[in-house]
């Protein structure tokens, strides 16, 4: 099951849609452009595999925070897929740029002062950042908060803030009963951006209000985002 999210945000912008929704705040004061978009493009070639997962990404100004509700109780497997691709690698003044932020996950600082282009390799390159979490109320939030670090006006005024590519997450582990159901749900904007936000879903009696098997068809699709 996926869901499109083609929304450009804009200031402190909320958007839930089904089991998911994400909270950006802040606001590009000093950008040249004056229309409120924080879906972002690629401005250097890709080589990567899978390059249409990184050809776009989610800015924020200040602070961008993905929930996925109805989740089950227990452990999870989370994946956070980045490519800087507002810079350059090359002589131009946008290969000077740095981006600097944190990440946290259910409210804790997993990540200080994380540089995407620096664990990456360079620009244009990907990265993948593992994290394991446990879910106790039915929620999952993933935050990236940006404190101030890095430049601020390369390659022009505006160039600041949290960016993601893509998100996974999974079960940890199989529920009480022996049975390990997954549910994907993706967020995918064609043209825009793509954010695939994988759920391994063991229950949804947080919002259901009964235990059901689900998504059973949609398991063998684990292992092109894990």
């Amino acid at each position: 099951m996926y869901d499109d999210d083609t929304e450009p945000g804009g200031a402190s912008k909320f958007l839930k849609r089904g089991y998911w929704a994400f909270s950006s705040t802040g606001n590009f004061m000093d950008a040249n452009e004056s229309t409120d978009n924080y879906i972002l493009g690629n401005s250097s070639k890709l080589t990567m595999a899978n390059p249409e997962l990184y050809m776009t990404a989610r800015l924020s100004p200040l602070s961008l925070t993905y929930y996925a509700f109805c989740l089950g109780t227990g452990p999870y497997k989370i994946n956070l897929l980045f490519a800087e691709i507002q810079f350059t690698d090359d002589n131009t003044y946008s290969s000077l740029g740095r981006r600097v932020f944190d990440i946290y996950i259910q409210g804790e600082l997993v990540e200080k002062d994380f540089n995407i282009a620096h664990e990456a390799g360079g620009v244009g390159k990907k990265v993948t950042k593992h994290y394991h979490a446990v879910v106790n109320n039915n929620t999952l939030e993933i935050r990236f908060y940006w404190a101030g670090k890095g430049t601020t006006g390369i390659p022009e005024g505006g160039v600041y803030g949290p960016l993601i590519s893509a998100i996974s997450v999974f079960p940890d582990s199989t529920n009480g009963s022996g049975v390990s159901v997954r549910v994907v749900v993706g967020i995918v904007a064609v043209g825009a951006f793509v954010l695939f936000l994988v759920l391994g879903i063991l229950w949804w009696k947080g919002c259901l209000g009964q235990k059901s098997r689900m998504g059973q068809g949609y398991a063998a699709r684990k292992h092109h985002f894990a």
